[in-house]
């Protein structure tokens, strides 16, 4: 006779032996594709980008000085005060060759405007610190900080020129568009919040491409100098390479994110997940062949169980009985006890269904009345007044509104009835209340297909003509909308009264599952109706702001309205 071994003892030796397999694949892998990456490799590449950078910052400065040569190179033997014309003209071809300079103009060294480019306005660059600076250090070119205006960055070049043969001196200043470099910048693949920041001799800042400069940029280029280090800058890991820009005398600070540098550990922990999301489907799937095997018996009595968990299985049946020695001795416990168990839980299904009718009974039951006192009040009043017309129209609403209310003892009724029936209740109130109020019907026309719980509107709107609308004004208003979503059918109650406060809402909410609170009855009733025959999936919900109104939602399934609309 063959032993059957236990299901613990089988999965047990099975699963070990799989595990360190599996282990052993994912640790070899792990260890290749660590050896693999080199992290000296991307340093590199960062290095050169930031050269690059800086390069391109170098070719663009030596541009404009070239420029600042060729204009003292021009002027120098002219006599500029009695050839106006001749070096605007100048001025003119040089703009018209470098699109990047905006203007150029000449100062004596009073800072008396004496020639400038066609369209050149004299804005008082003569009072700028740069042109001082020109006129103290005559041999080199200086540059100002780089200046948003009109829509895009600039800056100023400032150098002492002779003129007349060297016989006289002034001031040459040429603005420049740094926009195009700006571009660059932003081009630059420098990582998340990667940015460059130029400073000047004394270490002013001139530009940089964050939108805010902080003071970790300058202590850390200060620190470093010139070169490349790591910096932590608002709790990030930055690479910083630091090089200054020749014949300027600035310097530039490149910051580079090292999540570049993490991207290979990135690389390599999602090539690491792929090969263990493969190495699972084949561990997941062996596992499940033996499990299968092993238990395939336990299995066909869990189903059986699962029957029970649903009352849905049938009377006696004998299970599949071949299998190891655990499932044979559950499969005996499990015959013992089908019968005790079907008839416990029948009992307690009748039970349930019973008492869930009596409570929809006794809940619909306690609008019904309330509503018939509110109308017949508002009848007396209008013969009261002698409205008889408005009472007779009043009265022949009231008969089509109970007709719908009654439905010939029906819980639910059509969508479309249910809409009717509160149409005919503000029909009602708006005979009674004249001008106080105006209403408005909205409806999906696809949802008419649908059926519903009946007397769910009109509390709903019960209550905002009586506690929503303001009592001295005219301009009250009640919208009445029924939507659909996905899964849903809303009907949205909305009023542009009061509002209700915070706390007497949570008092409301709290209403809803308190008996001992009496707060806001007939949304309880609601609640409590559309809980009880849809279930956990319906619900109710209200928005309110104080002086703006209030909008009550009724959210129930679409497929529970199809369902019990057989019923």
């Amino acid at each position: 006779m063959k032993h059957n071994f236990s299901i613990r003892f089988k999965l047990t030796t099975y699963t070990i032996i799989c595990f360190f397999v599996f282990l052993g694949c994912i640790v070899a892998t792990a260890s290749v594709l660590y050896s693999t990456s080199n992290q000296k490799i991307i340093n590199n590449q960062i290095i050169n980008t930031s050269k690059q950078v800086v390069s391109n910052y170098e070719l663009y400065f030596d541009s404009a000085i070239d420029v600042s040569n060729a204009i003292q190179d021009k002027i120098d033997n002219v006599d500029v005060l009695n050839n106006k014309p001749t070096v605007r003209q100048y001025f003119d071809d040089v703009l018209a060759m470098k699109s990047e300079i905006i203007s150029i103009s000449l100062y004596d060294e009073s800072g008396n405007l004496i020639v400038g480019n066609t369209n050149y306005v004299d804005d008082g660059k003569s009072n700028d610190e740069s042109f001082q600076n020109a006129i103290d250090e005559p041999l080199i070119n200086i540059f100002s900080a780089v200046g948003y205006k009109d829509n895009r960055y600039a800056f100023t070049l400032s150098r002492c020129v002779g003129f007349n043969r060297e016989a006289s001196e002034g001031v040459a200043l040429i603005e420049f568009d740094f926009t195009k470099i700006v571009r660059l910048i932003y081009q630059s693949d420098l990582g998340e919040n990667g940015h460059i920041v130029i400073f000047d001799r004394d270490y002013e800042v001139v530009y940089s491409s964050a939108p805010n400069f902080v003071v970790e940029d300058l202590n850390a280029t200060r620190d470093l100098i010139l070169g490349t280090s790591t910096t932590q800058i608002n709790g990030q890991s930055f690479n910083l390479y630091v090089s200054t820009i020749s014949n300027t005398g600035w310097k530039v600070a490149v910051f580079t994110n090292n999540s570049q540098i993490y991207s290979v550990f990135y690389s390599f922990i999602t090539i690491v997940a792929i090969v263990t999301f493969v190495l699972s489907i084949i561990y997941v799937w062996i596992i499940y062949m033996i499990v299968k095997q092993v238990t395939y018996p336990l299995y066909r009595l869990q189903s059986e169980m699962n029957k029970v968990r649903d009352l849905n299985y049938e009377e006696k049946k004998k299970v599949y009985r071949k299998g190891n020695k655990e499932i044979v001795q559950l499969e005996d416990t499990y015959n013992e006890m089908m019968k005790r168990i079907r008839d416990l839980a029948e009992k307690i299904v009748q039970e349930q269904e019973n008492q869930r009718k009596s409570e929809l009974k006794a809940l619909q039951n306690q609008i019904n009345p309330h509503f018939l006192y509110n109308t017949l009040d508002s009848i007396i009043y209008m013969i009261d007044k002698g409205e008889n017309q408005k009472a007779e129209e009043m009265i022949v609403a009231l008969s089509k509104f109970f007709r719908i209310s009654i439905s010939k003892g029906r819980t639910i009724i059509p969508l479309k009835d249910e809409i009717e029936h509160v149409r005919n209740y503000l029909l009602i109130q708006k005979i009674r209340f004249g001008e106080h109020f105006s209403y408005y019907i909205n409806v999906d026309q696809d949802l008419y297909q649908y059926s519903c719980l009946k007397l769910i509107l009109q509390p709903l709107v019960e209550n905002a003509i009586e506690h929503g609308l303001n009592d001295d004004e005219n301009d009250g208003r009640i919208d009445i909308n029924v939507y659909q979503d996905e899964k849903n059918i809303i009907f949205e109650v909305k009023d542009n009264g009061y509002g209700i406060s915070e706390e007497r809402l949570k008092t409301i909410y709290q209403s809803f599952k308190d008996d001992s609170i009496h707060e806001g009855v007939g949304l309880k009733n609601v609640y409590q109706r559309v809980k009880i025959y849809y279930g956990d999936s319906a619900d109710l919900i209200i928005n309110s702001i104080i002086d703006e109104g209030t909008i009550i939602r009724i959210i129930i399934p679409k497929e529970e309205a199809k369902k019990h609309e057989k019923k």
